[in-house]
């Protein structure tokens, strides 16, 4: 019987990082279907992991074919109820993949489930929650200023409210997201046009457009994501995240 949780992490250059969320999967109070989309196969990453971790299966890509291609992989092997997309830097409590799936379970309204997510120092990674648009982007990127940047930031990412309930967002983190297996099949994955950043917003809101259920926030599903932001501080990165925005833009049409 195919076991009721599929999940895929895509390795790119992480190191043994993955090991700690492969230990929460591991500990998990379910049989968990886990594949390896491998993005860097000139490292023996995976192979390591294999021997660590029995029972996991590696899908060795080409060379980095991007975040959401590689999650696209795994579609043809999917056969769970549920699948989670994660990082290889998070980790979390044994217990939350269960009660994520019995939430589910119990609103099946529901296409995507999206926790709170914490740094290591048990702050609080203020995420966005709602369709991306221009003063939410400026938002971002000029809130040290304060003012109005500032509001735009906390209204993007829902920190000017004090969340304690489950309700319906407009986004869910691609670092880590629970999503009805038949939902992701059914929209062909993650847009491969979209190599790193706005993957996950877009696939957000292809389920919100296709009317395939909510996205909800948890406030008491909790994960630590061991978050350095790297990628956005290099040129490089940028300008990678900026292509992202605008192929973005050009599909769905700019939104101040």
């Amino acid at each position: 019987m195919p076991a009721p949780l599929s999940a895929c992490i895509v390795l790119y250059h992480c190191g043994d990082e993955v090991s700690q969320a492969l230990r929460c999967i591991q500990n998990a109070d379910l049989e968990v279907a886990v594949y390896l989309c491998d993005n860097s196969p000139e490292e023996i990453t995976a192979e390591k992991l294999q021997w660590s971790f029995p029972g996991i299966t590696v899908l060795p890509q080409s060379g980095n074919i991007g975040f959401g291609r590689a999650n696209n992989a795994v579609l043809p092997h999917l056969k769970s109820k549920y699948h989670l997309i994660m990082n290889p830097d998070i980790t979390f409590d044994p217990s939350l993949l269960g009660r994520m799936i019995n939430y589910m379970e119990a609103h099946p309204s529901i296409a995507i489930l999206t926790p709170r997510v914490l740094n290591t120092d048990g702050t609080e990674q203020f995420l966005p929650k709602k369709q991306i648009a221009v003063h939410y982007l400026l938002g971002g990127l000029f809130e040290n200023f304060g003012g109005v940047f500032r509001r735009w930031r906390e209204e993007f990412t829902l920190a000017d409210l004090d969340v304690q309930f489950p309700m319906p967002v407009e986004f869910a983190t691609g670092c880590f997201l629970l999503i009805k297996t038949s939902v992701f099949q059914q929209l062909g994955g993650f847009d491969p046009r979209f190599f790193l950043y706005q993957e996950d917003s877009d696939l957000s809101r292809r389920v919100l457009e296709q009317k395939l259920g909510s996205i909800v926030y948890h406030p008491d599903m909790v994960i630590t994501h061991r978050w350095a932001r790297e990628n956005t501080r290099t040129f490089k990165g940028r300008m990678r995240q900026m292509r992202s925005v605008m192929k973005y833009f050009l599909k769905w049409g700019i939104s101040w």
